[in-house]
């Protein structure tokens, strides 16, 4: 099975199980989000069942998947920058710079995101009719070097950092408040828990999951 394949078998059972869990929560309300949806479908008929099962989905995706992937990312990045290791160990307060220096360099490389025109633009000498299919591309975009000084550099004192690894304007992630929080709390106590910690193998060793939009890598194995 592909990854393609194997990531397409996880969302529909994602989707079984969050419908289940949409079923048990209308009998058992609690203070949580899925009890939130059902309350605003209640309020709400045109929000469906369908759609609030695609938005839990969406929610539960978003503070898993990414987020584990950018863990491993980047612990490698760190672990394999002595310098910029060394700075978060030394000064905590840098793990807000740091996080949002990771979400822009983790960006997966052939990360590319399907988007139709809606209208007709040109870019670039490019003419793009509306319906066209565009395919945009956020590690390149994160890579700008009209909009980062020096792009290419691993920086976790960067603070003008306008990245667009959870997109733009309406198609922001939903997820991107709690996948900030969930980073910042692993590289907050990360390297104050294990400062010994280093990689277990070379890094020529290592393997990505391009066959994911999310990326990542197939393992990381790790000593500390």
């Amino acid at each position: 099975m592909s990854d393609l394949d194997r990531s397409r078998a996880g969302l529909e059972a994602l989707h079984r199980y969050m419908s289940g869990l949409i079923a048990t929560r209308r009998d058992n309300r609690g203070e949580d989000v899925i009890s939130d949806l059902i309350a605003a479908g209640e309020e709400d008929p045109a929000f469906t069942e369908n759609e609030m099962i695609r938005l839990a989905t969406g929610l539960l995706f978003a503070g898993h998947e990414t987020t584990i992937t950018r863990i491993d990312l980047g612990t490698l990045m760190l672990v394999t920058d002595p310098v910029q290791r060394q700075a978060l160990q030394d000064d905590p307060s840098l793990v807000r710079t740091a996080v949002e220096e990771v979400l822009r360099m983790a960006v997966p490389g052939f990360g590319l995101l399907p988007r139709y025109a809606v209208a007709d633009i040109e870019l670039d000498g490019a003419r793009i009719r509306d319906g066209d299919l565009v395919l945009l591309s956020q590690a390149s975009a994160n890579r700008d070097d009209e909009a980062f000084t020096d792009p290419e550099r691993f920086d976790i004192r960067r603070t003008e950092n306008q990245h667009l690894s959870f997109g733009h304007a309406h198609h922001f992630c939903i997820g991107a408040a709690l996948a900030r929080v969930e980073l910042q709390t692993v590289f907050g106590t990360l390297f104050g828990r294990l400062p010994a910690l280093r990689l277990a193998v070379p890094v020529s060793d290592l393997r990505s999951r391009d066959g994911l939009l999310t990326g990542g890598l197939t393992a990381l194995p790790v000593v500390w």
